[in-house]
């Protein structure tokens, strides 16, 4: 059974996180300072041979894959795919996450919003966003997961068996993928803007290393 690794790097910092809004399938480009760090995991990389390098179509994911992939000693391309966007958040795209997580820890009866936090799963969150657009667009946490996935697939079927493939992600996809082979919750240094998190794929099973 083919067995890769995945070099799982965390998209820079966009303008959307740092105005802390919400940014799955919409967003904005990398800050400044997103981007220069961008460069710098890329230098930090560049004596890794990746056979492979995938994104998602979105503008953070493709500045970041370019910026660590421009890095490497031969050329590689960045192959971007829809399958693995963030999770969509149909009509709370763009809004304030803070606002957002206080409504929902207080209708749910929660004391604070990291008490809240910290008694949800990623898909239960997922399920929450889902549950509460009134434009009905938002994926609920299996339709992400499933999607994703099929991601997954089709980077392990573009890659080599023993090679190493750098994937863009986001701290939202980091996040549920740790869940998935864990069982415990990230930290959020754990899922830190230009941070990577290296992981086994053999056939179905992620480890991580």
């Amino acid at each position: 059974m083919k067995t890769i690794t995945l070099y799982l790097a965390v998209s820079g910092t966009t303008y959307f996180d740092q105005l802390d809004r919400f940014q799955g399938w919409s967003g904005t480009p990398l800050t400044s300072a997103g981007l220069k760090a961008s460069q710098a995991l890329g230098r930090q990389l560049a004596t890794v041979k990746f056979e492979t390098a995938f994104a998602s179509d979105a503008s953070r994911a493709e500045q970041t894959g370019r910026a660590i992939i421009a890095a490497q000693a031969s050329p590689l391309k960045l192959q971007q795919k829809t399958a693995l966007r963030a999770p969509f958040y149909g009509g709370f795209e763009g809004f304030e996450r803070a606002a957002v997580w206080s409504g929902f820890a207080t209708k749910l009866g929660y004391p604070t919003i990291a008490a809240f936090e910290a008694d949800q799963t990623p898909t239960e969150i997922q399920n929450l966003i889902h549950d509460h657009d009134v434009d009905s667009l938002a994926e609920s946490g299996n339709e992400f997961w499933q999607r994703y996935q099929t991601g997954l697939a089709e980077v392990a079927a573009a890659t080599p068996d023993h090679g190493r493939a750098l994937v863009i992600v986001d701290p939202v996809i980091l996040r549920k993928l740790r869940f998935e082979i864990t069982g415990q919750p990230a930290t959020e240094q754990q899922l830190a803007p230009c941070t990577v998190t290296i992981v086994d794929k053999t056939g179905d099973k992620l480890t991580l290393r």
